[in-house]
């Protein structure tokens, strides 16, 4: 290979930037999920830490997003054999559990109390 193709391959990898390892998703899931968690601590924890799953939505909505934009960016053939691909989908679905399970705890209370 000659030191002009070095060159072009440097450019290229520079312009196109890190690709995402989907840990990002994964993270910010899991987190999302251990935040329903917290809604059962008992009176004795500090109440920033039993109220933190005013954030719970937010943070679960955010890990779908970044999991379905990092599984978007890596498409195609993969180098580390789809481990980042596989991180981003467990991100998608942590967040989409932390997402549905509160919506569905506020229907059957709904349910429940109007009629």
């Amino acid at each position: 290979m000659s030191v002009v193709e070095q060159e072009q391959e440097q450019e290229q990898e520079q312009e196109q930037g890190p690709r995402p390892s989907g840990l990002v998703p994964l993270v910010l899931g899991a987190v999302a999920v251990a935040m329903i968690g917290c809604l059962f601590l008992p009176e004795g924890f500090p109440a920033w830490l039993r109220f933190g799953p005013v954030y719970l939505l937010p943070v679960a909505i955010l890990a779908v997003v970044l999991g379905l934009l990092d599984l978007r960016y890596l498409r195609g053939p993969q180098e580390d054999e789809g481990v980042a691909r596989r991180r981003a989908r467990i991100g998608v679905a942590l967040g989409t559990v932390a997402t549905a399970l509160p919506l569905a705890f506020v229907w059957f209370a709904a349910v429940l109390l109007g009629g």
